[in-house]
């Protein structure tokens, strides 16, 4: 315990000397009373640091270990077989609580429960985006992201596709998101479509996090685009 605390506690002094324009959220006024913050495996630390007044450094706490457990490797939240990501609206409402004004975080986890290819909750994604509408209603992205949800219920593809590429180059909008974009539209045959995005991925340092796949599915399209066109019978 002591060493996880020490951990911890180098964390924090790395955030304060690094962050930035972040800190200013330390006086955000929305800050939701500690007794929403739900029970859970880091409740002690997320009280403690909330409680000494480090809500928005408890949030990227958070929000990194958000991270760590959609790459698959945050050992206290394991899935139920045949149930990928349970966890994931979870540990994003565990970030908006701590901070109102970490909108990624519920973006992020709201992009993958709603199209992310084998996971397909829009309903669970619908209620995460309610919340931090409630919480942060002068953020637009989070009523972009549900009128998407409603031409995905209707079946209305196109337009779907088309309000969330509107938002591609926002900077909330995570990288995640517009992977998953660049997927829907191989998916749908439209290779130079996806080829585009992609390339834009590419060129924006803010998705480094995506580069190198960004390079795999460019030389993909770019030979799927160079063979012949099935001849029509």
């Amino acid at each position: 315990m002591k060493g996880r605390w020490l951990a911890v506690a180098a964390a924090l002094f790395a955030l304060a000397l690094f962050a930035g324009s972040r800190m200013r959220r330390l006086h955000e006024p929305r800050f939701p009373p500690l007794g929403e913050l739900k029970a859970g495996p880091f409740a002690f630390q997320d009280a403690g640091l909330a409680a000494a007044g480090f809500r928005a450094p408890a949030a990227d706490l958070a929000w990194i270990q958000l991270l760590q457990y959609a790459a698959g490797s945050l050992p206290e939240y394991t899935d139920h077989p045949g149930h990928p990501y349970e966890h994931l609206g979870t540990l994003s409402l565990r970030v908006s609580r701590l901070d109102p004004s970490f909108h990624r975080a519920v973006l992020f986890s709201a992009g993958m429960l709603a199209w992310f290819h084998g996971i397909e909750r829009p309903d669970e994604a619908a209620e995460l985006l309610n919340e931090g509408m409630r919480r942060s209603p002068d953020q637009p992205m989070y009523a972009l992201y549900l009128a998407a949800l409603a031409y995905k219920k209707q079946g209305d593809t196109d337009r779907m596709i088309a309000l969330l590429e509107s938002s591609f180059d926002q900077p909330e909008t995570p990288s995640t998101m517009k992977a998953i974009l660049a997927n829907l539209r191989q998916s749908r045959g439209e290779y130079r479509e996806a080829l585009v995005l992609w390339a834009r991925i590419l060129d924006s340092e803010r998705d480094r996090s995506e580069h190198a796949r960004a390079r795999a599915k460019i030389s993909e399209l770019k030979s799927l685009l160079a063979k012949p066109a099935p001849k029509k019978r």
